[in-house]
């Protein structure tokens, strides 16, 4: 192995050769676009690396079943999961990381996902009323003896309904048991969050303690135990209704909040991204809500194509 080639790549030199990858799979480069990706391979030995990078893990679509691989590139929304998940293989470095567990083989193929800027309501088998976010993905599996919903991906808000079979939600970090409730579960960095706005939830980390949260309250949790808790945010599930608040929310994760609802990738640098941000927007119209936030703040968004964003100090 080549410590050197193997070395994590800048972010920013990932973030340029991905939307370069993007555009390679959004269809056949134009003569003006393949000039430029020349010159940009050519300015920088660590370009050159950062696309073959890129072009290596790609390989991994190989191992994977055809009917598979065919779902996940030939769905946009799929395509952008796995572009977001190569780029972070990209900044950790080291071809060890590689796998089919690495990549979106699962959320491809789960029994119900959301692209991005859907939400969808579904009324399970037992009367539950399940709603799912956009770029989320489930399986769920009911029995005679217990009700499962597994999160794969994103962020789901459940309304359980009555039923002697008990309802659990599996995330990576561990199981949400509902007792009669109305929770939200979203996989986060490192871990799960949920917020409860009623009954009670039994939260049990694959490794920690177990802990009771009633009406009202939140926590994040992991495979290792729960942090503490806090009053349950009703603004985070505002997607319920189509809209998105912010109450003197850092720019950076208001924009990440946005980026999920929109196709494509929003950039916020890092100078800007503490700004505070309060307001009631509408998800639908992401264009809008830059706009709004170009000609109220201090920035500027600058737009390499339309769905590579950058927002940038004015």
């Amino acid at each position: 192995m080549n410590p050197a080639s193997d070395a994590p790549i800048d972010a920013a030199i990932v973030e340029q050769a991905s939307h370069w990858l993007m555009l390679h799979w959004d269809g056949p480069l134009d003569a003006q676009q393949r000039l430029a990706f020349a010159h940009w391979q050519a300015a920088d030995p660590e370009h050159q690396r950062a696309w073959q990078r890129l072009q290596t893990l790609q390989q991994t679509l190989a191992a994977v079943p055809a009917q598979t691989a065919r779902s996940v590139l030939e769905e946009r929304q799929s395509r952008r999961t796995l572009l977001r998940q190569l780029c972070v293989l990209l900044l950790v470095g080291g071809s060890g990381y590689l796998g089919q567990r690495h990549l979106p083989w699962r959320e491809a193929m789960a029994d119900q996902r959301t692209a991005a800027g859907e939400v969808r309501r579904l009324q399970l088998a037992d009367g539950s009323q399940l709603l799912l976010n956009s770029r989320s993905s489930v399986n769920i599996r009911f029995s005679n003896h217990e009700r499962r919903i597994r999160l794969l991906e994103g962020e789901l808000l459940l309304s359980s309904a009555r039923d002697p079979r008990p309802l659990k939600v599996d995330t990576p970090a561990g199981e949400v048991q509902a007792l009669g409730t109305r929770f939200a579960v979203r996989e986060v960095q490192g871990g799960s969050r949920v917020e409860l706005f009623e009954g009670a939830l039994m939260i049990r980390p694959k490794a920690g303690n177990e802990q009771l949260l009633k009406a009202g309250n939140g926590l994040w949790f992991n495979a290792q135990g729960c942090g503490p808790q806090h009053a349950a945010d009703s603004n985070s599930i505002a997607w319920e209704h189509g809209r998105l608040i912010a109450e003197r929310q850092p720019l950076g994760q208001f924009l990440d909040e946005l980026s999920r609802h929109r196709r494509g990738i929003i950039r916020c640098e890092p100078a800007i991204a503490e700004l505070p941000i309060t307001g009631v927007f509408a998800l639908a119209d992401s264009e809008r809500t830059l706009t709004a936030l170009q000609d109220s703040l201090p920035i500027q968004v600058h737009y390499l194509s339309r769905y590579w964003v950058t927002v940038k100090a004015r």
